[in-house]
């Protein structure tokens, strides 16, 4: 193996990964089974089900973070080892899986400890790169502390230009919580901050928001046929430029369970002209609650060419550092999926999401989505607290 030395220790773990794998390879190699399946590896070696599994992927995976999830227990290396023995497999391949293997525990220990912090070491991101296993962990850890769950957290975010408020944008804004559980009756629980702020996270924006359905002035937002009834209890109040709204304790467990859906139009807050500190469309959705799955949708209007494909970018929360200053080009982002139209019938974690989208635009005036681009964050169980992001640099129009 190549010397490592220069190497942090992600690097250097990834390398005994790639040489244990390279070492089992050859030694199933040799015995007639290069790119056989599971189902073939067991029948030739006589090895269970699961074990076949594990070494027929492990020696295939190219992605460290999934082959650590994959890698055999030393008990398992040893019933491989005797069984290609006796299959008649040359001993320098049996040696060699043992020396790999033996540099690859031996890594394991002086740097991670345990199998599951070795595994965490590959993690690319706040959410994506972790295991999902641990990402439902968390969640469940997290429901018990906090004694609050729901199913499913989604925003849809709709944009376009202003006929109003030349250069600005209009909103139509859709989102809530599916299912959302009490383990404990005594508990509040802030599900929305709502402010808007310029590149740097410095200016602060008066935004003059309408509630689409009509009636509820100075009120909850609610998209009433979409929420559970009795509509639930929420609370909207305002501290340091922020308005929360936080729904009220109630009963508990899935027979109290609630779906919250709010809709409003947002008239004029941000420009879609480029400017010194307005060079992206920044839209962050902040997860706080533990969450099964979460659903976020930006839709641009064909006015919006100028605006770049949605990049994603996710963040954790737990120590809140501040923005570097440096602008959003700096963020490690990803191409952002797209949606393909009709949007409305995209949506498998959200209730008549058709239905959802039709009455928004309906409500606010707006023609339908013929023309939208739409891009999606979707995540299964988030970290909370994080912050996911969509974002689009803004082109000259």
């Amino acid at each position: 193996m190549a010397s490592t030395s220069t190497q942090g220790p992600a690097e250097t773990g990834s390398a005994h990964l790639r040489e244990a794998q390279s070492a089992m390879r050859a030694l199933l190699e040799d015995v007639g089974l290069a790119e056989a399946r599971a189902s073939e590896v067991g029948r030739t070696l006589g090895l269970d089900k699961s074990l076949a599994s594990k070494i027929a992927r492990f020696v295939k995976d190219e992605d460290p973070s999934s082959a650590a999830r994959l890698m055999p227990g030393s008990g398992g290396v040893d019933i491989v080892i005797r069984a290609a023995e006796a299959r008649g497999v040359a001993e320098g391949h049996v040696e060699a899986v043992r020396r790999a293997d033996r540099a690859l525990r031996a890594f394991v220990e002086k740097h991670a400890g345990d199998r599951r912090t070795f595994e965490a070491m590959f993690a690319t991101g706040p959410s994506g790169g972790l295991d999902l296993e641990v990402r439902r962990d968390l969640y469940r850890s997290a429901s018990a502390a906090w004694g609050v769950r729901a199913r499913t957290q989604f925003l849809t975010l709709a944009a376009r230009p202003s006929e109003t408020r030349p250069g600005k944008l209009d909103f139509v804004k859709v989102g809530g919580f599916v299912e959302f559980e009490r383990l404990r009756p005594d508990v509040p629980w802030i599900i929305s901050r709502f402010h808007t702020q310029d590149d740097h996270g410095a200016e602060r924006y008066e935004v003059e928001r309408e509630p689409l359905e009509p009636g509820r002035e100075g009120g909850m937002p609610f998209m009433t046929r979409h929420c559970s009834h009795p509509v639930p209890e929420i609370n909207r109040f305002e501290r340091g430029g922020v308005v929360y709204d936080e729904l009220a304790p109630g009963p508990i467990g899935r027979r109290g369970a609630v779906t919250v859906v709010t809709g409003e139009r947002y008239l004029g807050p941000v420009s879609h002209e480029r400017s010194p500190g307005n060079e992206w469309g920044v839209y962050p959705l902040l997860v706080r609650t533990p969450i099964e799955g979460l659903q976020f949708d930006l839709l641009l209007h064909p006015d919006l060419s100028h605006f770049g494909p949605a990049r994603l970018a996710r963040r954790g929360l737990l120590e809140d550092r501040p923005h570097s200053g440096r602008g959003y080009a700096e963020w490690d982002t990803e191409g952002a999926p797209s949606l393909r139209a009709p949007f409305a019938t995209s949506a498998g974690r959200v209730p008549r999401y058709s239905e959802l989208l039709s009455e928004a635009f309906e409500r606010a005036g707006w023609d339908g989505l013929d023309g939208y681009r739409g891009y999606r964050a979707e995540v299964a169980y988030p970290l909370a607290p994080s912050e996911v992001t969509l974002m689009c640099e803004i082109g000259g129009v």
